[in-house]
Formats: structure tokens, sequence, C-alpha cells
């Protein structure tokens, strides 16, 4: 009974197996004779129900999808500025056969720039000559030396740039100056010149007054010159006597006469060549005593700008050059041409060179008694007939007889010729160092020029600024900034030219600059604006310029200590930014 029962449960097993299954293994199964079930009152065992979850269907959204999260793109690269190197180095410039010549100290490489020159001036950055020939003063590029005509059918002489390269000042006469001038010739030069002011941008001129020997202040602001000489003094056959040194603005107005002579022991007979100092707070000039003690006497005079008291600082004979001061306005360099020799010396023995240290006094004497001078003589050299000062105001260039024994005998007459000379350099202390060349005419004018400045432009917007500088990244559309020992240029284009005016125009350059104390703006001929301010940048005190027009500000600063000898070149840097 038991083994029937577990037959029927494997059975059972087996059916199930079948029914859920359509592998073939079934067949076999059907072919065993189902076995006899005796069928008995079993009580089947309970099997529990498995209950499944119910499926509830998810209804797919019918909302837009969200949008795909777009790729950044980056920001256009702002242009960045095309940077020329310098196309030409430091020069010395100086006349040989009337060419005006230019040599490069360091490699004695040379070039013609111009002919038949008569005199010529250099602009604060060095890019531009203005050159009086004939009958007329030409603009000299020196990177490209192209040539404009600026003035045509005058005879000038005397030519002095404003700072910002803006305005040329010149003397012209009837006559061609006879050179080197002493009493008698520049008195007949000047008694017939008129002194003119030419604005380059528009050619329009300027009639300042009879004169000459004009010269900007190194704030652009001002112009000094020498009146004509107006009387003839005793047996003479010139006018000779009675002359003032006259200032006056950019506009020909507000004259007004800084020194004058009158023929009395006191003033002497004239005043002549003025200079200013770096800072455009003194001006040098000339004052020619006449004759005393069997020669003519000079007092090389320094006085304040406003009138102050004049300083003589150099005893002269003959006849001066103007004074040379050094870049920094710590010594002055003096050239004197003894015409009236009582030796009876001529050519390079009647001249001589004096380097004075514009600290401290000493006393000479004159004819009339002791005198008080200021400063200290440095050196004194004879048979020098020119000098100028390098553009870092480290050395000297000089001119000199040719074979030049700078220890020679100064009463010797071994230099009495006139033929053309060497050109040698000098230390601060006056030392011959080294001859640089010769060949130069005889007491040529000299200009020691500097080496051209980096341009950096893109597309219009342009600065120039020297070769030791960094130049700034650029950060943003229109900017171009240069720095070099807490030095300055930076330019930029405003797109609020509203702010562009005396009263708000530091807001434009707030990120650079921070003003606290700015001058009223004044126009220049090309019709932008020029402001001299102080203030701070970078956490140091600085002094400097602005420079703006409708679009454009331009900004040059140096400490504050520098920027009074620094100005100058300062204004430079600012109008060869456009």
């Amino acid at each position: 009974m038991l083994y029937r029962l577990g037959l029927l449960c494997l059975l059972v097993l087996v059916g199930c197996t079948v029914a859920g299954t359509t592998s073939p293994i079934a067949s076999p199964v059907s072919n065993i004779p189902p076995p006899t079930i005796a069928i008995t009152n079993v009580v089947p065992t309970a099997v529990p129900t498995l209950q499944l979850p119910t499926v509830v269907p998810t209804l797919l959204s019918t909302s837009t999808p969200p949008a795909p999260t777009p790729t950044p793109i980056p920001p256009t690269p702002l242009p960045q500025p095309v940077v020329l190197a310098p196309t030409y180095p430091e020069e010395i410039l100086f006349l040989r056969g009337g060419s005006l010549v230019a040599i490069d100290p360091s490699s004695n490489q040379e070039r013609v720039l111009a002919n038949n020159v008569r005199d010529v001036a250099i602009d604060l950055t060095g890019r531009h000559l203005a050159v009086a020939s004939n009958q007329t003063i030409n603009l000299i590029d020196r990177s490209s030396g192209s040539v404009q005509t600026l003035v045509s059918g005058k005879i000038a002489y005397g030519l002095s740039w404003a700072p910002d390269g803006l305005t040329l000042a010149y003397a012209a006469a009837p006559q061609p100056p006879t050179l080197p001038f002493d009493w008698m010739q520049w008195s007949n030069w000047c008694a017939t010149a008129t002194v003119y002011l030419i604005d380059l941008p528009t050619l329009n001129e300027l009639t300042i007054g009879s004169g000459c020997d004009p010269v900007f202040a190194s704030d652009g602001r001002r112009l000094a010159f020498a009146t004509s000489p107006s009387i003839q003094p005793g047996s003479l056959n010139f006018p000779g006597q009675n002359n003032a040194i006259r200032l006056v603005n950019r506009a020909g107005a507000n004259a007004w006469n800084l020194a004058t002579a009158n023929g009395s022991p006191g003033s002497g007979y004239l005043v002549y060549r003025p200079a200013w100092l770096p800072d455009a707070k003194m001006v040098a000039y000339q004052r020619f005593l006449g004759y005393q003690a069997l020669v003519d006497l000079n007092l090389t005079m320094i006085t304040d700008s406003s009138g102050g008291t004049e300083n003589p600082t150099l005893i002269g004979t003959g006849w001066l050059r103007p004074p040379a001061f050094s870049p920094d306005g710590q010594y002055v360099a003096s050239v004197e041409y003894n015409f009236s020799d009582p030796r009876g010396f001529s050519g390079y023995d009647i001249w001589e060179f004096a380097l004075v240290q514009l600290k401290g006094q000493r006393s000479e004497i004159l004819p009339s008694g002791n005198l008080n001078l200021f400063g200290t003589v440095v050196a004194q050299l004879p048979r020098i007939t020119s000098a100028a000062w390098s553009p870092q105001g480290d050395s000297l260039v000089v001119l000199t007889p040719e074979n030049w024994n700078a220890t020679a005998d100064p009463n010797d007459p071994l230099y009495s010729v006139t033929t053309p000379g060497e050109l040698w350099r000098l230390s601060t202390k006056g030392l011959p160092q080294k001859m640089v060349t010769n060949n130069v005419d005889y007491a040529s004018p000299l200009i020691w020029a500097p080496e051209d400045l980096v341009t950096a432009q893109i597309g219009l917007a342009t600065i120039r600024y020297p070769a030791y500088w960094q130049f700034a990244p650029v950060t943003n559309n229109g900017e171009l900034v240069a720095t070099g020992n807490g030095r300055f240029i930076g330019r930029r284009t405003v797109a609020n030219s509203a702010l562009l005016n005396g009263s708000t125009w530091m807001q434009t350059v707030s990120d650079w600059i921070s003003v606290a104390q700015a001058d009223p703006p004044y126009q220049l001929p090309d019709g932008s604006y020029l402001v001299t301010f102080s203030g701070q940048a970078a956490g140091s005190a600085i002094s400097g310029v602005a420079r703006f027009n409708a679009n454009t500000i331009i900004i040059s600063y140096a400490p504050v200590s520098a920027w009074p000898n620094e100005q100058a070149w300062g204004i430079g840097l600012a109008f060869a930014a456009q």
C-alpha cells in the first residue's frame, strides 16, 4: 500500500514536469502502463497561494524633454599689437662739409641725413629733425628719411621744438648769419631777425616779434627769446646795445622781460642765448658786459622764470654759446669764443670749455671786485668749440682740433687753424675718454640724439616707448600700456566721450591712477587737450600729463621726484602715442 502511494506521488510529479515543458523526454513516459490506484479518503496537504503584486502601468510623460546644456563658446581673443623694434641707434649729429652726418658712437657707422645745413634741432623723442637750409626749413624723419618742407622763402636760424613736437620756433632775417657768432655778428643778425612759431598740424605761422634765439620751456607753455638790440654803442657801426630776454606764452601773449641790458656797467650791453633748465622753473642766459681788463667779459646767469634773484654761475670771455644743461639739471656745460683775445690767438686756440656742477658756491675776481658764483667748477678744457650731452647724461661729446692734446699749454698757439676737427667723448668729470670721429666742420653744432623707440600698434592705436620698458598684455580693446622704472605710458579708447573733459577725464583711467591735483586743460594745435596732474599709482607718488581728444585718453607719468626734469620727455611720449 505504501509502495503504491509513493508511486502515485512520483507520477504526479512527473506529470507536472511534462505539463510544464515541450521537451521530447515526455515520449518514453507515455509507453509505461498506468498503475491501478485505489481511491481512499486522503486529506490533501494545503499548499500556500503565492500573491503576485499588482502591476500599475506608468504613463509616459507628454511634456517637452529638457534641452541639452550648450557647449560654452570661448571668448573672442583680444587683438594683440604689432610690436616694431627700434630702427636706429643713438647717434651723434654734426656737420661735415655742410652736410648733416649721423654717427653711431658704438659701431662708428655713419649716414648723411641732409645737405647744405645751417642749423638743426631735434624733437624730444628723437624722431624728427628740423633742418634750416638755404631759404627753407625741412622736417626729416630719422627712421624713414622722408622730407617735408615746413617753411619756404625764409632764411632761418635758431630752431627750437616744443616738447609735444607740434610746434617749432625759429628766427628768420633777410641775410644769413655769419657764424660763429661774436658781438658784432650776433647783433647784426638779431637786429634784423623776427621770431616765429609754426604749428605742424596746420602749418599756420604766428609772428612773435623782433628778436632771435627762441627756445621753448620743457612744459611747452612758454617761450624765451632775445629781443633785437636797438642802440648802436659809442663809435661802433652795429646795433649792439639795449635788449631783453622776453618770455611769452604759446599764443605769443602775456609778454614780459625777464632780464634787460641797457649799456650800464651793472647790466652790460646785451643779454642773449636763453636756455631753460629741465624743470622749466629756471632760465639761464648770457649777459655781455663788454670790454673790461683787456677782454670782453660775459656772465652766465640763472634766474627763476617768475623773475626772482639772478645767480651768476660762470664768467666767460668773448662770446658764449648757449648753456647746455645735463638731463638731470645738475650740471651745465659752457663754451666760450674769445674773439677779442688780447694775445692775438685765433682758430681753436681762442675757444674754451667749462663744466660746472650746480651745487655750492665759489668766488672769482672781476675788474669791479670779487663776485660770488653759484656752482662748483668740475673741469676747464681749452680748444673745445662745441659740446652736447648724451641722452642719459652720463657723458658729453665735444669738438676739438685734430690731434687734440687736452693737457697742452693753453697759452701756446698750437691750434690756430679753422680746419675740420675731431669729436671726443668726455666723462661727467670732464675727462677725455675716446675719440669718436674726425673731419668735423670747425665750430659745428652737435646733437647727441637718442635711439629709436619701440612702437606697439593695433590698427590706428599706437604707443611708443624705450626698448628697456615692458609692454603689458592687452586686457581691453583699444588699450595699450608700457612701463619701466616707475614710468608709464598708456593709451585707451573711451566709449563715453562725455567723460573726456576737464573735470571728469580722471574717471576714465581710475584703474591706472588716482588723481590728487590737476591743472586746467589747455588745447594744443592738433585739437587735443593736455592736463598736468599729480597723484598715486600702484602705491607710489607720481606726476604726469593726460592728453585726450574726442574718444581717446593717453597717460604719461613718472615718479614725483623725477618728473620735473623728465616732463619734456614725458610730454613727448604722450604725443608720440595716437
